[in-house]
């Protein structure tokens, strides 16, 4: 196991694609456990990693975020919300915040967030007057709302390993993911109190907002068909792919931005992005299942017992090893790999397992704005052309806000269960 793991920090290090990494990562781990056998079979583990209906949706997501940026989508949402959060000081900041969490409603995803935001933002930011680091620092904050609200691919990944049901985690993601927003809104304010920021000009105006609203009708309604299909049965969790790609293109139509000329190049870019996504999962099936025929999951709970027994000192010492893990892998690998060797602990202990899918998932994507890697901060750096350093300087609120709100969530389950429980579940 540690010559695999050697093998693994060598790939990561000198910039090899993570699915390469986690493949042969699990080459090697096969190779060190002795049994020849194992090896007639890696093929078969990992069709049978991309063959789940769960993670059907995935490519129905991209497609939706693909749309949304050519449709005009993002656009009216964005008049929309300056027409009245944008009159106050720090206006566009919050807009930035609430844009993110409507688009997370949508994407579910990080990345997803953070290149479409990073796409039109910063100049609306700058407009305004506020830094680029700080623009920078504020859209990657935001973008982690993906995949804590609904729909989300991490919640898929996780169901789809554990067999949790999709449609309670999508459920439950709605409040923490509105608390994390409330967070940010609220490290805004006191940012906005230290910089020299001034308050737009001009006051409320019902005739423009009105107008604005109207505008954005068609857009806002492709989150809320998505969140009320699946709250009210009317379509399940994974049919909400689907439901959010035809939404999007439909509404593209109404607003007469989309040219059907480019949709070819949208589905070969999905399609890519889509067989990136279904690589790592491969491979990281293949992966998974060597660490549990090697007994890892048995070692690790070993190991943290030895060194207590207390729950809440367990979930502590969960949480740190989470952003750390966070840091260095992406979304989809990080749970591949650490969902089966932490979820028979987190059963031991006798934490729900929905209440930790949260906490798992808020712990992953703030190791995404987490310097010196953070996935996200690179995104930002790549597509907005801030440099890494000074927008690494302007994080840190934003993950102490998201560190509080998590730890919050992870000792206080009752806030992430109450809204799944209305709706019938009995953790």
């Amino acid at each position: 196991m540690i010559i695999a793991i050697i093998v693994f920090a060598v790939l990561l290090c000198i910039g090899m694609p993570i699915a390469i990494c986690l493949g042969l990562f699990g080459i090697a781990h096969i190779t060190t456990m002795g049994n020849p056998a194992f090896f007639d079979i890696i093929i078969g583990r990992m069709f049978s990693g991309v063959s789940i209906i769960s993670i059907s949706c995935i490519p129905f997501f991209i497609m939706a975020g693909e749309l949304m940026n050519s449709g005009g989508i993002t656009r009216r949402l964005l008049d929309f919300l300056r027409s009245f959060i944008g009159r106050l000081k720090g206006g566009m900041a919050y807009c930035t915040i609430a844009l993110s969490a409507i688009l997370a409603a949508i994407l579910g995803s990080a990345q997803a967030n953070a290149s479409l935001l990073n796409q039109i933002l910063p100049a609306q930011l700058e407009k305004d007057g506020y830094p680029p680091e700080y623009s920078g620092a504020l859209i990657s904050a935001a973008s982690v709302l993906g995949p804590i609200i609904p729909p989300s691919t991490m919640f898929i990944f996780y169901c789809f390993l554990t067999d949790v049901s999709i449609q309670y985690m999508f459920i439950a993601g709605i409040i923490p993911g509105i608390i994390l927003a409330l967070a940010y809104c609220v490290t805004v304010f006191i940012n906005m109190r230290k910089m020299d920021i001034k308050k737009p000009e001009g006051k409320f105006n019902l005739r423009e907002f009105g107008v604005s609203f109207v505008k954005a009708i068609p857009a806002l309604l492709v989150p809320a068909i998505i969140i009320g299909g699946v709250l009210s049965g009317f379509c399940t969790a994974i049919e909400a792919g689907a439901v959010a790609c035809v939404a999007a293109f439909v509404v593209s139509l109404i607003y007469r931005e989309l040219d059907l000329k480019k949709i070819p190049a949208m589905m070969l870019r999905t399609a890519i992005s889509t067989g990136a996504i279904f690589l790592i999962i491969a491979f990281g099936n293949l992966l998974a299942w060597t660490m549990a025929k090697d007994g890892i999951a048995d070692l690790i709970i070993s190991a943290i017992l030895a060194v207590t027994s207390n729950k809440y000192l367990i979930i502590f010492l969960i949480l740190l090893l989470l952003v750390l893990v966070g840091c260095v892998l992406d979304m989809a690998s990080a749970t591949l790999i650490f969902i089966p060797v932490m979820f028979p602990l987190i059963q031991m202990i006798g934490m729900d397992v929905v209440h930790f899918g949260i906490v798992f998932s808020l712990m992953i994507t703030i190791g995404m704005i987490t310097p010196p890697v953070g996935q996200v901060l690179f995104i930002t750096c790549n597509v907005s052309g801030v440099g890494f350093k000074p927008l690494c300087q302007r994080i840190w609120p934003f993950i102490v806000a998201s560190f509080a709100t998590t730890f919050a969530l992870a000792y206080l389950p009752d806030i992430v269960l109450i809204l799944p429980r209305l709706f019938g579940y009995l953790g």
